[in-house]
């Protein structure tokens, strides 16, 4: 599993890689900062989970700015995990990492370690420039951040961040669980926009107890930090086992499906 680690880390901190995502994480950072610090209002004038003056103005609110930009990019994660897995498929490179590293489950944990690694730190990177770009505008939005560097402040960052981490490497499994199973790009692809995009959301809309249910939905709902339907608790309980199933299904079909291209 180290070396399948090391192999694929090695490829994604190339230099070109490296600055593409720099460049699309601050792009990311001022645009998300600016959108969600311009949507916000009084808490008298929001819904519950949604961000206001008074809760941005907390010790955590830093961190929230963060939380609920990042909010709207699970089907993103989604689909990327589902296309860079199946594009290997495609590709036939998976034929010949197997030829360096036969054994499957250590290659396909290497490498998923390696690209959750790879994001951890992309997400660190974002938060702290999501941070400064807010706590320079926040101000002209009339939110205070006298408390944003107090040590609560820095705990919230730390949990925020955490909760994040946790949330990406949900839709990250069943992303890769997707594509490991469909190995057809277009396929794959379609499937996991159309499931993770209008179709879970169609039945919650038809359908409440849907929130509860659906894998998409429970996963929204940690990275909200829980809601009044769903707790925090119950949601990341069971998008965990939604995970754990997903990970062992495509561990076992990965270990035992010929692979041909």
């Amino acid at each position: 599993m180290i070396r399948a680690f090391r192999a694929e880390l090695a490829r994604l901190i190339r230099r070109r890689t490296i600055i593409y995502t720099t460049v699309a994480g601050l792009a990311f950072a001022v645009a998300g900062a600016l959108i969600v610090l311009a949507a916000v209002k009084p808490a008298r004038e929001t819904s519950s989970g949604t961000p206001s003056i008074e809760k941005l103005s907390g010790a955590g609110g830093g961190s929230e700015v963060f939380r609920f930009a990042l909010a709207f990019t699970g089907t993103l994660i989604f689909v990327v995990f589902i296309g860079i897995t199946a594009l290997e498929f495609s590709r036939g490179t998976v034929r010949t990492m197997l030829l360096r590293q036969p054994q499957r489950l250590r290659l396909l944990a290497g490498r998923l370690l390696a690209m959750l690694s790879f994001a951890a730190l992309t997400l660190a990177f974002v938060e702290v420039a999501m941070w400064v770009v807010a706590r320079l505008r926040a101000p002209a939005v009339g939110i205070s951040t006298s408390k944003w560097m107090s040590i609560h402040g820095l705990g919230a960052a730390a949990s925020d961040y955490g909760m994040v981490l946790v949330w990406m490497a949900g839709y990250a499994v069943l992303g890769t669980a997707v594509g490991l199973l469909i190995r057809s790009v277009p396929l794959a692809l379609g499937i996991g926009i159309a499931w993770a995009g209008p179709i879970e959301h169609l039945i919650q809309n038809a359908w409440s107890p849907a929130t509860k249910i659906f894998p998409g939905l429970l996963l929204e709902v940690v990275g909200e930090g829980g809601t009044t339907a769903v707790s925090l608790d119950r949601a990341l309980l069971t998008a965990a086992g939604y995970v754990v199933v997903a990970g062992a299904i495509a561990a076992i079909v990965f270990a035992r499906r010929d692979v041909t291209a």
